[in-house]
């Protein structure tokens, strides 16, 4: 009887996680726009939530969390290894030497394969809410 009722609890704790999602709350959604995965010349993939941004000079995770005032709401180009990443591909974080910073893609309707360990190059906006520093992935390369 214990196994049943246990068997039951866990059914109902993973049933709400499932339901709770893995992303954090989204601002105010935009208008969905296509997404599309396009394999690059080398074999390698990319993820583009239109329209697209111009090159950039790449910038350095731990310059972006030491200044967040000079870069908030600024576009930028990070690159370095993906460290953790949402089952559904909807965030992860990018880890470039001893910087960790986390990409929040669902504000551009966007989502990644699982990647975790993959090298990955992100153009991004630059948020400073409440203290916290992320960035929302408007591009990646793998």
């Amino acid at each position: 009887m214990k196994k049943i009722i246990l068997a039951g609890m866990l059914v109902v704790l993973l049933g709400a996680a499932l339901l709770t999602g893995c992303s954090r709350p989204a601002p105010a959604a935009p208008t969905p726009t296509a997404v599309t995965t396009a394999p690059a010349d080398n074999g390698s993939e990319t993820a583009i939530a239109p329209p697209a941004v111009a090159a950039l000079k790449t910038s350095r995770i731990g310059d972006i969390l030491q200044d967040p005032g000079g870069f908030g709401g600024k576009t930028v180009v990070v690159e370095g290894k993906i460290s953790s990443e949402c089952p559904s591909g909807c965030w992860f974080t990018l880890k470039d030497g001893n910087a960790v910073i986390y990409i929040d893609l669902n504000p551009s309707n966007m989502v990644i394969p699982q990647k975790k360990g993959s090298y990955a190059k992100v153009t991004a906006e630059v948020v400073n809410e409440g203290g916290d520093v992320y960035l929302i992935g408007k591009k990646v390369d793998f």
